[in-house]
């Protein structure tokens, strides 16, 4: 038997990282940032950030799939009917809830925007049956969208080869990470059009940085008691070639100066528009950051035993 080099030795990936991989970085960060913002919104019922989030996943996530797929006129045949992908496929599942999500979501905010604007137009039976619908449709569009935000996670995790990725937390810390994300996107929407309890937004944020903190860390610290391989991955990240963006990108950008601007607040009872924008600007900066780190450290095992 002939032994290669990738036989032996850990190799890093580079399928989704590197030149057209860098669409599924992309499409990641714009599903955690378009969900996230589309389920915070319809939580507290900010409808402009709703379709803001809605946007961000039909206009920018689905068709940076959908070119990384290939072929995007295609794009029916990775939906069931039309294939039995899903049952095996992370991929296509995520590209099966992002469509679903697509449509409901569409459909949901038809229905919230007349429950939230032109309710005092309907009759009673029918803002009744509107009212009716509009919770399904939020039912619905709400599952999707979990769905379509941690399908990534789940596709990582259920990577055997990489185990840097290969572990339950890294869906838990993907989604938490996302609902920050669209906490601090909804703070801007806030600022925009208002109508947005920004201070109450910024005391969850902060509880969401603090877990971030700490689920981060122990994603690291659990890879390096996983196997040699994840071992290497969380050294290339902490102290290797990817160390400059993730402590300066994640850590300082995405975690520190959110959090002291959110701390800064919480003592002076407010801070400046131009701070909180600095704040919600880093905090999206760290959300790619964060994306590129963890694919980017992706290391496969060897196949053989030294």
């Amino acid at each position: 038997m002939v032994t290669h080099e990738w036989m032996v030795k850990p190799m890093q990936q580079t399928e989704w990282i590197k030149g057209e991989g860098l669409l599924i970085w992309l499409a990641e960060v714009f599903s955690s940032l378009g969900t996230g913002l589309y389920l915070v919104s319809m939580f507290i019922g900010n409808w402009w950030g709703a379709a803001f989030g809605w946007a961000i996943i039909v206009l920018i996530k689905l068709p940076l799939h959908l070119i990384y797929l290939g072929k995007p006129v295609r794009f029916w045949r990775a939906l069931p009917p039309f294939t039995g992908a899903w049952r095996t496929s992370w991929i296509a599942r995520g590209f099966f809830f992002s469509t679903l999500f697509a449509g409901i979501g569409f459909l949901q905010l038809i229905t919230s925007y007349l429950m939230l604007y032109q309710n005092g137009e309907m009759a009673g039976t029918t803002l009744t049956t509107v009212a009716g619908l509009d919770l399904i449709l939020k039912i619905l569009g709400g599952f999707t969208a979990i769905m379509t935000a941690i399908y990534c996670g789940f596709m990582m995790s259920f990577c055997k080869s990489v185990p840097f990725w290969n572990t339950g937390l890294l869906p838990i810390v993907i989604m938490n990470a996302g609902i920050a994300d669209g906490l601090a996107l909804l703070i801007g929407v806030g600022m925009w059009g208002g109508g947005v309890d920004i201070i109450m937004l910024e005391s969850v944020t902060r509880i969401l940085l603090l877990v971030n903190i700490i689920l981060i860390g122990t994603y690291l610290l659990n890879s390096t008691y996983q196997s040699d391989t994840a071992k290497l991955s969380s050294k290339e990240l902490l102290v290797g070639k990817n160390a400059l963006l993730f402590w300066v990108g994640v850590v300082i950008l995405g975690i520190a100066v959110p959090l002291i601007i959110s701390l800064l607040g919480y003592r002076t009872g407010g801070v400046s528009h131009s701070l909180q924008i600095i704040a919600i600007v880093c905090h999206t900066m760290g959300a790619f950051a964060l994306k590129y780190c963890i694919l980017n450290v992706g290391i496969y095992k060897p196949l053989l035993a030294k």
